[in-house]
């Protein structure tokens, strides 16, 4: 049996279509329980079980040995923008202390294809960042003179143009196993202009701001790593409006304001092969209200029509909207 997912380009047409109802809902005000028709596969208790808040080993970012990334102190700049990341999104970043023992372990994954962890159980993803390009550079820009149409001469005087670009790697591994699952490539720029040669000082600033620009590239496919995920357990309504319940909440990470996709599976059957598979489909695109508890909360959806065909076990994804390119999911 496998599960296909459904092409990003209609997920991306489901959070395109952003509603204006209000997030400050009130169980009071949705007093009629709606029963929802059961989806094709229900959870079983196991998986209502294995629902958790990810958990992240993250290592001490490594600057390559670039002497402009040292100077500038830009892997610890990155280890703290990362472990900020993660905390505000829900994601708890776990102990350092294991990360040596992890660390030799992951090292003899790498170079022998020896995979596997032994220690504490204490999360489920690692990751390893890496600074992999760092450079900072000023250039002259000489003084321009021009005139307008009446003949009235304008100066531009002297200035210089300041540039520093930083590059970054992010791999994931899954815990125990230490599959990789994903690596994630950053790349940050910074500019300015001013009337000097600037300082050692500025190149360092200028640096730091390129590193967290590169985490910025990448951070809604991290975020998206370590999103909650769960499913729908029920319904209410307030006249025409709706609200769903859903299986997860603070625990898990879950936040107000968070966007989610609610998915639902259709069965198929290989006409040859006999074997079922199931294809992955979003069906509407939703927001958590202010009503989150430990393990539920509710989420208000954006389109009523599409969220009539939201089914009992339909399962429920948090999406995060990469903010510096502003081309998929949102906030």
């Amino acid at each position: 049996m496998r599960v296909r997912y459904f092409p990003v380009m209609a997920l991306s047409a489901l959070l395109a279509l952003g509603g204006c109802r209000s997030m400050d809902v009130s169980l009071s005000d949705y007093r009629q329980e709606v029963p929802l028709d059961a989806a094709p596969r229900l959870p079983t208790e196991a998986d209502l079980e294995r629902l958790d808040r990810a958990r992240v080993v993250l290592f001490e970012a490594e600057d390559g040995d670039l002497e402009k990334a040292r100077r500038a102190q830009a892997a610890t700049t990155l280890t703290l923008a990362i472990e900020e990341l993660l905390g505000a999104n829900g994601v708890e970043v776990v102990d350092r202390g294991i990360a040596a023992d992890l660390g030799r372990e992951l090292q003899l994954a790498e170079v022998k294809g020896v995979a596997g962890y032994d220690g504490p159980a204490l999360a489920n993803y690692a990751v390893k960042p890496t600074i992999t390009q760092a450079e900072y550079a000023t250039e002259y820009v000489p003084p321009t003179k021009f005139y307008d149409k009446r003949g009235k001469a304008y100066y531009i005087p002297e200035s210089f143009r300041h540039r520093a670009g930083v590059n970054i790697s992010l791999r994931v591994y899954e815990i125990p196993s230490l599959r990789p699952v994903k690596t994630l490539n950053g790349q940050g720029r910074n500019t300015l202009s001013s009337g000097d040669r600037g300082s050692r000082d500025m190149g360092v600033s200028m640096i730091r701001a390129a590193t967290k620009a590169a985490l910025g590239d990448v951070r809604a496919e991290l975020l998206n790593l370590f999103a909650p995920r769960g499913y729908v357990i029920g319904k209410r309504m307030k006249g025409n409006d709706s609200i769903l319940r859903i299986s997860i909440g603070s625990a898990q990470g879950l936040v107000p304001g968070n966007r989610v996709v609610i998915f639902t599976e259709q069965e198929n059957v290989n006409p040859i092969t006999r074997k079922t598979s199931y294809d992955r489909i979003p069906v509407v695109s939703g927001t958590v209200s202010g009503i989150v508890t430990a393990n539920e909360a509710w989420i208000v959806p954006e389109d009523e029509a599409k969220a009539k065909r939201v089914r009992l076990g339909d399962q429920i994804e948090v999406v995060h909207k990469d903010s510096s390119r502003g081309t998929l999911f949102l906030p």
